[in-house]
């Protein structure tokens, strides 16, 4: 018994081995006049090859090394780029953001900020369609809707103008928003809001834009966003209860698809 798991671990160890030397190897000529034969099992044109030799060991070797290649029998020389089986060659992918010309934007965010000292976590959610003059500079008009309390019913319904620019020519690149423009607030009777009036909208962020595609592009940003609004409460019977003026100081958090 003790000698049938010998063999049977000697198979399982040498199978491996023997299907590797059936199979038929490939072969780096270096520039030097070395030569080697095993497995390529990755080629990076311009940066390294890696080469798995019969015995497992697995050696490196500078694309500006290499003279020939033979492949499956075939020899293929480095000059022409050709690429290699079970090795494709990775392309950079090409910045082919759109930075001039009409441009659209939508946003979810975060609201976070004190309120009669409690904390309060609002939602929004924008649109902005514009024009992208150049890289730096776009001009676009977004509307949208901001609830900074879910407890009081307190949401406001932004129209704005914005300002945009992306720093870098990169598929990474930093960009900047500036927003201003008008909040609308309006009554709402579940809540007991029976009077509502918005205010002046300001809104800036700094952020990056993930991606250079001419269609869509994933964008996040964080930023600063006041808001003035008045609203008036009354209960069922009419009696007046409060009448707030408010001024909504909150940290912005965002993401969003840029096309």
């Amino acid at each position: 018994m003790h000698l049938f798991r010998q063999v049977v671990c000697f198979f399982l160890l040498a199978f491996p081995l023997l299907t590797f030397a059936q199979a038929e190897k490939d072969q780096v000529l270096l520039k030097n006049g070395s030569s080697f034969e095993g497995k390529i099992i990755e080629y990076q044109q311009g940066a390294r090859l890696w080469l798995q030799l019969s015995n497992g060991d697995t050696l490196s070797f500078r694309d500006a090394e290499v003279k020939q290649l033979i492949q499956e029998g075939q020899a293929l020389p480095v000059s022409e780029g050709t690429a290699l089986s079970g090795a494709p060659k990775t392309k950079k992918k090409p910045y082919a953001f759109q930075e001039k010309g009409l441009y659209n934007a939508t946003y979810f965010t975060t609201l976070s900020g004190t309120l009669a000292s409690d904390f309060k976590l609002g939602l929004g959610l924008h649109h902005t369609t514009g024009y992208q003059f150049m890289r730096l500079f776009g001009l676009g008009i977004g509307l949208g809707i901001d609830t900074y309390s879910f407890d009081d019913g307190q949401s406001i319904y932004p129209l704005f103008v914005e300002a945009r620019g992306y720093f870098l020519p990169k598929p990474v690149t930093p960009y900047y928003t500036f927003d201003a423009g008008y909040g609308f607030a309006f009554p709402n009777r579940e809540e007991q809001i029976t009077g509502a009036e918005g205010g002046l909208l300001f809104r800036g962020a700094l952020g990056l834009r993930l991606g250079a595609d001419s269609d869509t592009n994933v964008a996040i940003g964080v930023g600063y966003q006041y808001q003035k609004a008045r609203l008036e409460r009354q209960d069922f019977q009419g009696a007046e209860l409060e009448i707030r003026e408010l001024a909504y100081n909150r940290i912005v958090m965002r993401v969003g698809l840029i096309f």
